[in-house]
């Protein structure tokens, strides 16, 4: 039963981690990571973490995690809806519309003017029951 927990626990983290794009994340960190340590074999610290960030010494594995975002990101546009389409998507069709607040709204009448007013004087003592 334990066993059954963890895999679905590690499952939902899983999808969560796919769907939110951190694979990503961990997969350019650990190509800076390999950047850092390869620069640093032939040139100071510094020097290493400035060619990993400079954007000019791009790694093979850099390289394809960026076409790769770039097919990602394709592909996201090319299943947007578009009105009129009869085209489906799984994903979230439905958008809030914007408040306006330009028209003049009815005023709400007091409570006092529409309620009707109490005559009667709470009894003396006041119930035990209650």
């Amino acid at each position: 039963m334990v066993r059954v927990r963890s895999v679905v626990r590690f499952a939902t983290v899983l999808v969560l981690v796919l769907s939110l794009g951190l694979h990503w994340a961990v997969l350019q960190t650990i190509a800076w990571t390999g950047m850092i340590v390869s620069y640093s074999r032939d040139a100071s610290f510094t020097e290493a973490v400035t060619k990993t960030f400079d954007g000019e010494h791009p790694c093979p594995m850099c390289k394809v995690i960026k076409q790769a975002r770039a097919e990602e990101k394709q592909k996201e546009k090319k299943q947007e809806v578009k009105p009129g389409s009869k085209k489906l998507d799984l994903g979230l069709v439905w958008k809030c519309r914007a408040f306006d607040f330009s028209r003049d709204t009815e005023k709400m009448s007091s409570v006092t003017a529409d309620a009707s007013v109490r005559t009667l004087k709470p009894p003396k003592p006041p119930p035990r029951t209650a």
